[in-house]
C-alpha cells in the first residue's frame, strides 16, 4: 500500500488526526522544556557545588600552607582593582583627616635589651703587679681610669631546701614550760612544696605551656625527682586555694559595663560515654574600670554556660554570631545588649574573594575605612570617640548597607559572598551598635586574643584528664591573665598571691590581691616599667632625624 491510501480521505477523519499529532507534538515540547529546565537547573546546582567545594579548598589550603593573617592591600593611588560601570560607582565616602590633624602617634617602644633590670656580677681583672711600677723611675703607677666589657651570662635554677630550725627553750630550774618559736604556714597543709616552687609549676604550665611530664624531667635534670602525679595534686590544690580570688573577680566582671566574650574548644578525657569529648574555654573580659579576664570551662557549646555565668548581668556584650547567644539576648528582657564583631563579618568577605574578588574586594575597602576611623578614635576618651564615630563611621555604615542590599538581590543564595551578605545583614543592628557608646569596640579581637593561650597551652598538654580538671584550669588561667594584662611578672605576683591566701581569705586581702592593685604596691615586678622613657627617646631620636630629613618621623610612619 502506498502513502496515498494509507492517510484518510474524510475530512472529520483527518482533523481527528491532525489534532492528535498536534497534542503529541506539545506534549513532546513540554517534555523537552522540562527535561531542559531540569538540565539547567542541575547544571547550575552543580556549579554551585563546585564553587563551593572549590572555596573550601582554598581556605584548606591557606589554613595549611598560607598566612592566617588576613591582610588585604591597596597600592597608594591605585584605586579600585575591579571598576564597575559608571552608573554604579561607589558613593563617595568621608574622607580620613590628615596626618597632622590625628591624634598623636605612639612611637615604637626600644627593642634593645634592659640589662640594667638584671642582676651585675663586678669582676675585675687586674694587671701583674710588676707591671705596676714604672720602668723609667721605678714610681708606682697611678689608676688613670678603666674599660668595661659586658657578657651575660645564664644561672640554671635549682632547688633548695629551706630547713626551718625551731629552737625551744626551758627553764632548768622550775616547770614554767617551754617556749618555742611558731612554726612557719605552709602554702599547703603537708605538702613539701613552698610558695616559690608551687608558683614555678602553675607557671610553667599555664603560662608557658609545658607539661607536667616534662616538668618531671627538668627536675630530674635539677636533681630531684618529682613525679608528675604529685605535680598534679599541687596543681589541684593550688586552684582550690586561690578560688577565692578567682570568684572575686568574676564578681567585678558582673559589674562591667561591656563584656568581651569568645570560647575555645579543649580535649576532655573520660565523660558518661567514656574516650573524650569536647570541652569549652570561655572569656569574660571586663572593661578598663574593672579589668580583669575571668575563664570559665563548660562540658559542652550549649547555652547553658554562658547563661549561669551571665546570669544577673546588665550591660553589653561583645561577642561572635553564635546561636547560643540569641536566648540570652532576649531572655535578659532588654538588660543584655548584643554588640556584634566587624572582624567576624569581614573574615566572610575576605574568604569570598576567591568566588566573587570585585564585589569582596569592594566590601573589604569600605570596611577598611571603618578601621581607619577607630585608629584615629583610640587615643580618644569615650565621649570623643563616640562623637567621632557618629561623624565619620555611621555614614560609612550607611553606604556599606546600600552594597549589601544591592548585592543580596542578585547573588546565589548558597555562594560564599552571599552567605557574607546574610551575615551582615542578620546582625546589622549589632555590628552597627558601637558607634552609640564610646566604651565599646569595633570588633570581638581582644577576647580572641585571650583565648591564645589556651590554643597555644592545648598544643602541647593536649587534653585535660577529666571534666573536674577544667573548672581548675579556668581559675589558675585567670589569675596568670591576670598578671598578663597588667604586665606583671607572673612567678612573682602567683607567689606572693599564694602566700598571702594560705593566711588570710578575707574580703580585704582579696582587694589587695587584685593584679591591677598589687601593681601598684610592687612596681619593681612590672614588666617593661621603663617601655614609656624608652618610647620617648625614641620619639625625639626619630623627630631629630625627619628634621634633619624633612620628612615624617619613622615612628609615626610605621605606626599601625
Amino acid at each position: 500500500m502506498n502513502a496515498s491510501e494509507s492517510w484518510p480521505t474524510d475530512p472529520r477523519r483527518c482533523h481527528d488526526l491532525l489534532n492528535r499529532l498536534t497534542q503529541q507534538v506539545e506534549d513532546l515540547r513540554a517534555a523537552l522544556d522540562q527535561t531542559t529546565k531540569l538540565h539547567d537547573q542541575t547544571v547550575q546546582e552543580h556549579r554551585q557545588l563546585v564553587d563551593e567545594l572549590r572555596q573550601q579548598l582554598e581556605l584548606y589550603r591557606r589554613y595549611v600552607f598560607g598566612p592566617r593573617r588576613e591582610r588585604y592591600i591597596e597600592a597608594p593611588g591605585q584605586g579600585h582593582l575591579f571598576e564597575r560601570d559608571e552608573t554604579e560607582s561607589l558613593p563617595s565616602l568621608p574622607e580620613p583627616p590628615s596626618r597632622d590633624a590625628a591624634a598623636p602617634s605612639r612611637p615604637r617602644p626600644s627593642r634593645k635589651p634592659d640589662y640594667d633590670r638584671v642582676p651585675q656580677v663586678r669582676i675585675e681583672h687586674d694587671v701583674p703587679e710588676a707591671d705596676k711600677v714604672c720602668t723609667n723611675c721605678g714610681e708606682a703607677k697611678a689608676r688613670i681610669g678603666e674599660d668595661e666589657s659586658r657578657v651575660l651570662e645564664f644561672i640554671p635554677a635549682r632547688f633548695e631546701l629551706h630547713v626551718h630550725v625551731l629552737p625551744k627553750y626551758a627553764c632548768s630550774h622550775c616547770r614554767d614550760g617551754v617556749a618555742a618559736p611558731e612554726v612557719p604556714p605552709r602554702p599547703l597543709s603537708g605538702c613539701i612544696a613552698g610558695a616559690g616552687l608551687l608558683a614555678q609549676v602553675v607557671v610553667s604550665k599555664f603560662s608557658d605551656h609545658l607539661p607536667l611530664y616534662r616538668l618531671e624531667d627538668i627536675s630530674t635534670r635539677h636533681g630531684l625527682y618529682l613525679p608528675r602525679s604529685t605535680l598534679c595534686d599541687w596543681v589541684r590544690n593550688i586552684a582550690d586555694l586561690l578560688k577565692p580570688l578567682y570568684e572575686f573577680q568574676k564578681e567585678l566582671v558582673h559589674k562591667s559595663p561591656v563584656i568581651w566574650t569568645d570560647d575555645t574548644p579543649v580535649t576532655v578525657l573520660g565523660g558518661e560515654k567514656g574516650g573524650s569529648h569536647k570541652g569549652r574555654f570561655w572569656v569574660y573580659i571586663g572593661s578598663t574600670a574593672f579589668p580583669y579576664d575571668v575563664y570559665d570551662f563548660t562540658k559542652n557549646r550549649r547555652r547553658d554556660g554562658p547563661a549561669q555565668f551571665l546570669a544577673n548581668y546588665q550591660g553589653y556584650l561583645q561577642a561572635d554570631a553564635f546561636s547560643g547567644y540569641d536566648g540570652i539576648y532576649t531572655g535578659s528582657n532588654g538588660q543584655i545588649i548584643e554588640v556584634a564583631c566587624w572582624a567576624h563579618a569581614r573574615r566572610k568577605f575576605f574568604e569570598a574573594r576567591s568566588s566573587s574578588p570585585a564585589e569582596a574586594s569592594l566590601i573589604l575597602e569600605i570596611i577598611r575605612r571603618l578601621y581607619e576611623v577607630e585608629d584615629r578614635a583610640r587615643p580618644l576618651d569615650d565621649d570623643a570617640r563616640r562623637v567621632l564615630r557618629q561623624a565619620e563611621a555611621v555614614p560609612i555604615l550607611e553606604r556599606l548597607r546600600q552594597e549589601l542590599d544591592r548585592l543580596s538581590s542578585k547573588l546565589l543564595p548558597k555562594s560564599g559572598l552571599a552567605q557574607a551578605v546574610t551575615y551582615a545583614v542578620n546582625q546589622w543592628p549589632a555590628l552597627c551598635r558601637y558607634t552609640q557608646d564610646g566604651r565599646l569596640s569595633i570588633d570581638n579581637n581582644a577576647a580572641e586574643r585571650r583565648l591564645r593561650d589556651q590554643a597555644i597551652g592545648r598544643k602541647n598538654w593536649l587534653f585535660l584528664g577529666n571534666d573536674e580538671a577544667g573548672p581548675r584550669a579556668a581559675v589558675l588561667c585567670t589569675i596568670i591573665a591576670g598578671a598578663k594584662r597588667h604586665r606583671l611578672e607572673p612567678w612573682a605576683y602567683l607567689q606572693d598571691v599564694i602566700l598571702q591566701l594560705s593566711v588570710d581569705t578575707s574580703p580585704v586581702m582579696l582587694a589587695r590581691l587584685l593584679p591591677d592593685r598589687w601593681a601598684l604596691e610592687h612596681p619593681e615586678h612590672i614588666l617593661n616599667h621603663r617601655i614609656e622613657e624608652s618610647r620617648e627617646k625614641a620619639r625625639r631620636r626619630d623627630q631629630r632625624r625627619a628634621n634633619r630629613r624633612g620628612s615624617r618621623p619613622a615612628s609615626e610612619a610605621n605606626d599601625v
